[in-house]
């Protein structure tokens, strides 16, 4: 089992590990992947055109931006984990979003992405061995480890079924 990050090195990584319950990253990862994709298969094409206010995304946009952090995410856990000595940079959410014109895409174009996302992230992970899991880099001007980044893309993805959960089903 790997060991969970003992010291997040920056309140935005907090945020999100901390929402991550104890276990095994790589089960929570998985059985997250599958609870995710079952929970989303039911929403219509329309429902998901749909923005739960004027200025906010639309759950096609909160997918594709889900999707399009977890490959930063797991780009910057492959780096720091091969030792990258270089910064990382930041990802500007907003103009991620509004440069993929997800809305274009078909709802089950974005699941799939999702889906594919998840088993790459997957896949890394089990490259990782216990030296590197604990390796730090930087990003976004702060210290940050491969394991805290692993948990981190479990707890953006916890944030983003709330609000799913709360504003959009």
């Amino acid at each position: 089992m790997r060991p969970r990050p003992v010291c997040i090195e920056n309140p935005e990584h907090d945020r999100y590990v901390s929402l991550v319950p104890d276990g095994d990253i790589e089960e929570i990862l998985s059985k997250q992947r599958t609870k995710t994709i079952t929970l989303l298969s039911g929403v219509s094409e329309e429902s998901a055109r749909t923005a739960y206010a004027p200025g906010k995304w639309t759950l096609k946009e909160v997918i594709g931006h889900m999707t399009d952090s977890e490959r930063v995410m797991s780009y910057r856990m492959l780096a720091i984990a091969r030792n990258e000595s270089e910064p990382l940079p930041a990802m500007e959410q907003d103009q991620y979003v509004s440069a993929a014109n997800f809305n274009k895409l078909s709802w089950e174009q974005l699941l799939a992405g999702l889906d594919t996302v998840r088993s790459n992230t997957l896949s890394l992970i089990s490259t990782i061995d216990d030296a590197a899991w604990g390796r730090n880099g930087t990003v976004m001007n702060s210290p940050v480890s491969v394991s805290t980044i692993a948990y981190g893309i479990a707890g953006h993805e916890l944030h983003h079924l709330k609000v799913i959960r709360d504003k959009y089903l």
